[in-house]
């Protein structure tokens, strides 16, 4: 049944909607958290990732980024600071603050250098 809705969860991330601004190829839905997701699947699967917890790496962000260039339009920006600190909306995804942040864990960052400044990482249900 937990399989269930995770399944439900994963298919139903709230993501930003434009033809104009997304391609046919991700249903014109921004790719930002499917990408991020795919990435942490990665790096779990490779071992990188063995504990509930995710930083901000640059490895994170180099399988981000590789999503990013196989899918979207030549020239198109992706930034995973955008859909790091978003997952949260999703109901499976938790901030963890650096020390002193805690009151700034609910921005949105633009850059990863913030983000890393402002989160140590995230972690996902314990199930």
């Amino acid at each position: 049944m937990m399989l269930k809705n995770y399944i439900h969860k994963f298919s139903n991330l709230r993501t930003d909607r434009g033809r104009e601004r997304y391609p046919a190829d991700t249903l014109h839905r921004a790719p930002h958290k499917p990408f991020l997701l795919l990435s942490i699947m990665d790096l779990i699967a490779q071992g990188s990732i063995a504990e509930n917890f995710i930083e901000p790496s640059f490895e994170l962000v180099e399988i981000f980024n590789g999503y990013w260039n196989s899918i979207m339009p030549v020239g198109s920006k992706g930034n995973m600071a955008y859909p790091y600190p978003r997952l949260k909306t999703d109901g499976f995804w938790h901030l963890i603050p650096n020390p002193r942040y805690e009151n700034q864990i609910n921005i949105d960052f633009s850059s990863m250098t913030k983000l890393r400044e402002v989160c140590a990482g995230a972690r996902l249900d314990d199930e």
